[in-house]
């Protein structure tokens, strides 16, 4: 006949083995991709990439903080194994153009209902806030004088050195970087992301309110790593 010692021994042992909550030590797997939407202060989103290194957070059952976390690899993926059945939190943080701390985030609910489930599909999006100079292309180009004598233009156009060549992105209103030209009349801006932008630099002119214009070049720039040379942009001097 079995004593209460081992009746309460037997109870835990089955409590053990049929009760465990979430967690690890189970056969299940719960694995994703997070990707980043490049996105200009605009709220423009300009590409999706693969989010790199980046941490996702994982709650176990009704648990109020996050008991592990994964970090994603050169494609996205990250991949959380040896779990148990039950309910499980995930969550990835994202820039937030509105939010006071400029962060947010992101979260998915799973159930693994079975001990060799492997829920795969676990796909994060978040936004990447990127800055017009967090890219990596160039735009340079040549800034040249020519001379006039009232109207009519003489000698040859000459290079013009340490006058100002601004750059301004997208539909803005006002230029977010400038730069004095070289000896020779060169300028470059570099670390670019993708999108329009707008270069002009002051030109004199004999009809105009405040005697001054504007000598201008838009261009775009569609991929990344690239280097654009827009030529030779021509300035009035009277």
């Amino acid at each position: 006949m079995m004593n209460i010692k081992n009746s309460i021994l037997l109870l835990i042992l089955f409590c053990i083995a049929g009760c465990q909550k979430e967690g690890v030590g189970g056969q299940a797997t719960i694995s994703g991709h997070v990707y980043e939407n490049i996105t200009d202060r605009n709220g423009v989103t300009i590409e999706q990439i693969p989010a790199t290194k980046e941490d996702v957070f994982i709650t176990y059952g009704d648990q109020e903080f996050y008991q592990d976390d994964a970090s994603t690899d050169e494609t996205g993926y990250f991949e959380f194994p040896f779990l148990r059945k039950g309910d499980y939190q995930l969550l990835v943080y994202g820039d937030c153009l509105d939010c006071d701390d400029g962060k947010t985030s992101v979260l998915k609910n799973l159930t693994i209902d079975s001990k060799k489930a492997h829920i795969s599909n676990t796909d994060f999006q978040i936004t990447k806030l990127v800055d017009y100079d967090d890219g990596s292309s160039i735009i340079k180009g040549r800034l040249m004088v020519q001379q006039y004598l009232g109207s009519t233009p003489f000698g040859t156009p000459y290079p013009s050195q340490e006058n100002e060549v601004y750059v301004v992105y997208g539909t803005d209103q006002i230029y977010f970087d400038r730069m004095d030209t070289g000896a020779e009349g060169w300028f470059e801006f570099r670390e670019l992301i993708k999108g329009q932008y707008t270069l002009y630099a002051f030109s004199e002119c004999s009809t105009c309110t405040n005697y001054l214009d504007t000598v201008s070049v838009t261009i775009t720039i569609t991929d990344n790593n690239s280097t654009i040379e827009v030529g030779e942009l021509k300035i009035e001097k009277r």
